[in-house]
């Protein structure tokens, strides 16, 4: 399968509180690359951020995409799950962004 344009998304992943495994990373990464190769149209650099406290498991995102900064956070009991829900974040202020810049 050949990749579309040619569209590089770098992630930069550190963990904060919390030990940093193979599998964490490579499912954030995975995660994100996907809804970002969907929904922008250039070269992106993607900082994530994993962090524990207590019992509080926080995934935290932001890069800058077709002219504009994203920022998103979730925190639930599970780091998996607090990353899924960062990607419907990420999805859903992608699909924001872009329906505001299709009616301009």
């Amino acid at each position: 399968m050949q990749e579309e344009s040619g569209k590089v998304i770098t992630t930069n992943i550190s963990f904060r509180n919390t030990d940093a495994t193979d599998a964490l990373k490579q499912y954030a990464s995975d995660k994100i690359k996907g809804v970002l190769k969907k929904l922008v149209h250039q070269d992106t650099d993607v900082t994530i951020v994993l962090s524990v406290e207590k019992t509080r498991h926080i995934a935290e995102a932001s890069f800058r995409a077709d002219g504009a900064d994203f920022k998103a956070s979730k925190e639930s009991d599970d780091l998996y799950t607090s990353i899924d829900g960062l990607v419907d974040n990420i999805s859903s202020q992608l699909r924001k962004h872009k329906e505001k810049i299709q009616n301009k």
